[in-house]
């Protein structure tokens, strides 16, 4: 083929490419070419470790990992890695299961594995530990979100709570426990080096996602490790009632590299296991409300004080969908929420829950925030 030929044959086929393309997936090409890339140490051959036979070629499996918590503990993580992903830098996707749940299971339940073949990212879905005492309540995988042995955060006749061998051991069994005691930063850190030792991974783009226990995971863990995680999308997981700041106020106290996390929250408006309106919850734990918790990241970010209507491609539907960001955030990053028609781990139909959740993530990397223009007592 001549080469004018050819040249012209591939610009027909990119600009077809591209009109197939949703205009969600076109603004999110551009928004991907913006910023600086940090690569980890597995862009590089010498310093590159072996996770499976070919660590360079499309996996998809368990990875066992020891960890030393409190005491050495097998943990794993499941893990999707698209075919050809190249020599370049690319983004890490975390997901977290909810409570009882396996991460393989919420893997095969959500898209991220496709797209991340389609826009070129890893995926990891960490699993939970359930290490309940035999003859106590058994309450299933969950996460320790550091709230274990506060009586507080629950109305202690109105639960199902249960001491896990792991909080009996470090003396912090409670009323209003439901999970394992075993530090899920240390974990998730661990997956973090781990993969980013294996693969070549942009460590400004490390996102975070999860759903009920797994989105109150996604608030710990980027009030535990400021600066880690570009962006967050917690789906119908609201922090317990104290700890919508951080058990220790890890949001004002390490204000500076939080602002370089961007928030998205979802919630379904008829969630009563998790009320979008805080408060005591059917099944007797007490929760923030989650504009709160969005008023308190607005802050953190120096936004607008309030929240604003802001239309998004995925706007009404059978489920109704409406969103609300805090404009103006001298941060550069963005603060939003979404309510939609659906009860407690129920999503949006039509593929608008993967959508949305890529969508708002990969547009986001870490870099340098500008400095909050507010003194830090008025975000108390």
């Amino acid at each position: 083929m001549p080469l004018r030929a050819a040249i012209l044959l591939a610009a027909v086929q990119a600009s077809l490419t591209l009109a197939s393309e949703p205009s969600w997936w076109q603004e999110l090409r551009q928004q991907q070419s913006i910023g600086t890339a940090k690569a980890s140490k597995g862009c590089t051959a010498e310093h590159r470790t072996s996770l499976w036979e070919d660590s360079g070629d499309a996996f998809e499996g368990w990875v066992w990992l020891m960890i030393m918590d409190f005491m050495p503990v097998n943990r794993s993580f499941y893990i999707q890695v698209p075919k050809n992903l190249g020599e370049s830098p690319v983004p890490l996707l975390i997901g977290l299961h909810g409570q009882g749940f396996q991460a393989d299971d919420y893997a095969s339940t959500r898209d991220f594995g496709s797209f991340g073949r389609d826009l070129g990212f890893v995926s990891v879905f960490p699993q939970g530990l359930d290490d309940a005492i035999p003859g106590g309540a058994d309450l299933g995988t969950g996460w320790n979100v550091g709230t274990a042995g506060d009586d507080q955060t629950c109305v202690t006749d109105q639960v199902t709570a249960g001491c896990y061998a792991s909080c009996w051991l470090q003396n912090r069994c409670g009323q209003c426990n439901w999970s394992g005691c075993y530090d899920e930063r240390i974990f998730v850190s661990a997956v973090i080096d781990t993969v980013s030792s294996a693969l070549c991974i942009d460590q400004t783009r490390i996102y975070v996602t999860g759903e009920s226990n797994g989105g109150m995971l996604a608030h710990f863990l980027v009030q535990s490790l400021p600066g880690t995680f570009a962006a967050v999308a917690p789906w119908f997981g609201l922090p317990l009632l104290g700890y919508g700041l951080g058990a220790e106020f890890e949001l004002v106290r390490d204000r500076q590299n939080c602002r370089q996390t961007a928030m998205l929250q979802l919630h379904g408006r008829q969630d009563d296991v998790m009320p979008l309106t805080g408060g005591v919850s059917g099944m007797g734990w007490v929760y923030e409300p989650l504009n709160k918790v969005q008023q308190g990241w607005a802050a953190v970010h120096d936004c607008d004080t309030a929240a604003s209507l802001t239309s998004t491609y995925w706007d009404g539907g059978d489920s109704k969908i409406e969103c609300w960001e805090y404009k103006g955030c001298t941060s550069g990053r963005r603060i939003m929420r979404c309510y939609y028609e659906g009860a407690h781990m129920q999503v949006p139909d039509s593929g608008a829950a993967d959508q949305i959740t890529i969508w708002f993530l990969l547009q986001h990397r870490l870099g340098l925030a500008s400095k909050p223009k507010q003194a830090i007592s008025a975000v108390v």
